[in-house]
């Protein structure tokens, strides 16, 4: 079915008005069909259903016709696959799709980011669906466009163990035991329209609605203590949130190329509407500790919180050619940010939820309005060189109202310098190398901005603070690529660098005795307080370099890698100021088989070393090693017949007690390909053979080291049946050197 696979830079839709690479293109494969496919379907569905009522099934499946594609996706089980697999994805990140860097904005528009969630701990049951859409109107008019649902019900059980640094040395130390169930659910709408007035004029509208919920119930009991018989507070707590809210955005752009080849005028409206509310029921008893007596303290609240934002921005750009590699660019782009704030709390009053808290309760707006202008050279000598360096100049204010329970205001005003910069070399035929560079601004968020005071959880008390600044920041990024297609070897060194002024951080005080937060609040001994903070000194670098060559006598790959990181993250505990430094180096190795398509194997070997330092006391320093090793092997046979077998082994070191583990994890298959073209699969897998499965992370932060374990789903059988479909007919063949692309515009983006 496959003519050929081609793989290219894209360029954004502003590059390709003017010819001049802007530095937005993305890495894109295009796969295209042979000659005469021009109509019928493919994919695959498959159903599968094992011990402890466990099941899976979903597949995807696309239809061609003319221009004209739909493609189906579905996932549907109860083994913890929250998300598609790539190769359920293949019919959906397509069709002009993907990221485009043009415009001012950066997201896919009926690509596979539509289609993805974000990963929950715990073990969760998955409906999912999706379908994609796309059509050529006749030669002006072009629509991309795709619809996801998603829900989801997660259950988990879990244990913390956290130690709070102080700078006496004396640390708090805070162990967790929690368990919660949850229902989730998401429906997202994306499309992209457009329009080719003539040659020299183009409109495109992208639009995107997402509607999200969640119902959850948590209960955990927390113990802190600075030793073993030296406890501060327990708490039983138990929480139902219920969540739910709409994102809608949509940008509208107009572009215009002149006779001149490289003059440009392009103009941008885009507008975003968000509203999140959410009702907690909280119940908590606690008893807090002083000389070894205990104190009893209940507390049962309800809050009701709101949050909305509007956002409006524009941009107008116009680009004039100087010579014939080089143009100049003007740009500038105006936005208004409004969002607002409001909660309102309850106490119990013995029968429901209607005594009015004022003092936790609040409400608050913020506005944040920018102006950015500037200009950019650029300059291109084909494919084979580029760079651009610009500057812009942004003024912003930021203002943030409190209507209830007092009325204040707080108003800052900003100014900014931003750079630009970027520099690609084609080096030879096989290597390329890529420099980029740039300044940005981020700004604190109305939930940080809003100076209620959260006491929901008497051990762990938060409050926003109004007077937060914006955070400058700066990225620089370097990669260097080498590929050698003929001798199979290939190099990649990629380096990220990132560093804030005024980064948004935490401010922690850990109470050694009872402390009045606000009128009628206390913050009991052992408790601590978090309030947002602006604080220099942030850094962040990674690196990443891996080197591939083949194995030619026993027909294998074989992968290097390494890399290292280090980040720097500034805080305050109890007025002090800390620095935490974590350093992480990485190396691997890997031997991916390519022996035949009977026979397949990998072999790979990873060590993670970290190491977090405190600026508090170097007693505190702390290394922790984590080591991976697997081996995948799947044997076919010309008959059909498959033995499949994946194991994994995770070896924790350096952890805190309870959590230094070393456990495995196998899976296994055996299974036959039968019917016309083996396109009918019956297979009898088995998950977490030795039931070792076991889910470990470690969280290091400006002021805490937690250590966590979660619930994982351990051992089951399954007997899944798939199903292939390849029909396509001739239709009416295109020129030979056509083709035809199942992926067109680019398609899949990685």
């Amino acid at each position: 079915m496959v003519d050929k696979i081609q793989v290219f830079d894209k360029l954004s839709d502003q590059a390709q008005l003017t010819g001049i690479d802007d530095g937005n293109s993305q890495k894109a494969i295009n796969v295209v069909t042979k000659s005469g496919i021009k109509n019928g379907q493919f994919g695959r569905i498959y159903a599968g259903y094992g011990t402890d009522d466990r099941y899976a099934a979903g597949g995807n499946i696309s239809f061609f016709k003319g221009d004209r594609r739909i493609s189906l996706v579905g996932n549907f089980n109860n083994v913890n696959q929250q998300n598609f697999g790539s190769q359920d994805l293949l019919g959906l990140t397509s069709s002009g799709g993907g990221r485009r860097g043009g415009g001012g904005g950066r997201g896919g528009w009926g690509g596979g980011d539509n289609f993805s969630v974000g990963q929950s701990n715990g073990i969760s049951r998955t409906n999912a669906f999706g379908v994609n859409y796309s059509n050529q109107f006749g030669p002006k008019l072009s629509l991309t466009s795709s619809y996801f649902f998603n829900s989801s019900q997660n259950n988990n059980d879990y244990s913390n163990l956290t130690e709070t640094f102080k700078k006496d040395g004396r640390n708090l130390f805070t162990s967790e035991l929690g368990q919660s169930e949850s229902d989730n659910y998401n429906h997202r709408f994306n499309a992209r329209l457009e329009w080719k007035l003539d040659s020299n004029n183009t409109i495109y509208i992208i639009p995107s609605v997402s509607l999200q919920g969640n119902n959850s119930v948590s209960n955990s009991y927390i113990q802190n203590y600075y030793g073993i018989n030296d406890s501060t507070s327990i708490s039983n707590v138990m929480s139902e949130p219920d969540r739910s809210g709409y994102n809608v955005r949509n940008n509208i752009m107009y572009r215009h190329a002149f006779a001149k080849k490289g003059r440009t005028f392009s103009l941008g409206f885009n507008t975003t509407f968000s509203r999140n509310s959410g009702e907690t029921i909280t119940d908590g008893y606690y008893r807090f500790f002083n000389n070894g007596l205990g104190r009893d303290s209940l507390r049962n609240q309800f809050a009701d919180n709101l949050t909305t934002s509007k956002n409006y921005s524009g941009n107008i750009n116009y680009t004039e050619p100087v010579s014939k590699n080089a143009i100049i660019q003007f740009e500038y782009s105006p936005s208004v940010q409004l969002s607002n704030a409001d909660q309102k709390t309850y106490l119990f009053d013995g029968n429901k939820y209607s005594l009015f808290d004022t003092r936790l309760s609040n409400k608050f707006d913020n506005t944040i309005s920018t102006n950015r202008g500037g200009v950019t050279y650029r300059y291109a000598k084909g494919r084979d060189e580029m760079f651009f360096i610009g500057l812009n100049m942004q003024a912003t204010t930021l203002k943030s109202e409190r209507l209830y329970p007092t009325e204040t205001n707080v108003s800052q005003s900003f100014s900014n310098l931003l750079p630009i910069a970027m520099y690609r070399k084609k080096l030879s035929a096989a290597s390329n190398l890529n420099i980029f560079y740039r300044s940005y601004v981020n700004f604190p968020s109305v939930n940080q901005l809003q100076d209620v005071v959260d006491i929901s959880n008497p051990l762990r008390v938060s409050v926003g603070n109004p007077l937060l600044k914006q955070s400058p920041s700066q990225f620089l990024s370097a990669r260097y690529s080498y590929t050698n297609s003929k001798s199979a070897r290939s190099f990649f060194a990629n380096v990220f660098a990132q560093s804030a002024k005024d980064y948004i951080t935490n401010a922690t005080y850990i109470a050694s005795s009872d402390s009045l937060i606000q009128s009628g609040d206390t913050l009991k001994a052992g408790s601590q307080l978090t309030r947002p903070v602006n604080l220099d000194g942030y850094r962040n670098l990674r690196t990443f370099f891996t080197y591939s060559m083949p194995l030619k006598f026993i027909k294998t790959t074989l992968n290097l890698n390494a890399g290292v990181s280090y980040s720097k993250l500034p805080g305050l505990t109890n007025n002090a100021p800390t620095t935490t430094d974590n350093f992480a180096y990485n190396t691997g190795v890997v031997l991916a088989s390519n022996i035949s398509e009977y026979v397949d194997f990998n072999l790979n070997f990873t060590a993670n070393f970290n190491t977090a330092k405190n600026s508090f006391n170097t007693s505190l320093n702390n290394k922790y090693v984590n080591y991976v090793s697997g081996i995948t092997l799947n044997l076919l046979d010309k008959k059909g017949w498959f033995i499949q077998n994946d194991v994994n082994n995770q070896t924790y070191t350096g952890l805190t007690a309870g959590f230094n583990q070393s456990y495995w994890l196998w899976n296994a298959a055996i299974g036959k390909k039968f019917l016309k073209s083996k396109a009918a699969e019956l297979k009898l897998s088995v998950f977490d053979l030795l039931k070792q499965n076991q889910s470990i992370a470690r969280e290091i932060t400006e002021s805490y080291i937690k250590d966590s374990q979660t619930q994982v789903l351990q051992q089951y059988f399954m007997l899944t049946f798939t199903y292939s479909l390849k029909n396509f007919g001739t239709g009416k063949a295109p020129k030979a050197e056509e083709g035809r692309g199942m992926m067109r515009g680019g398609g899949m983006m990685f």
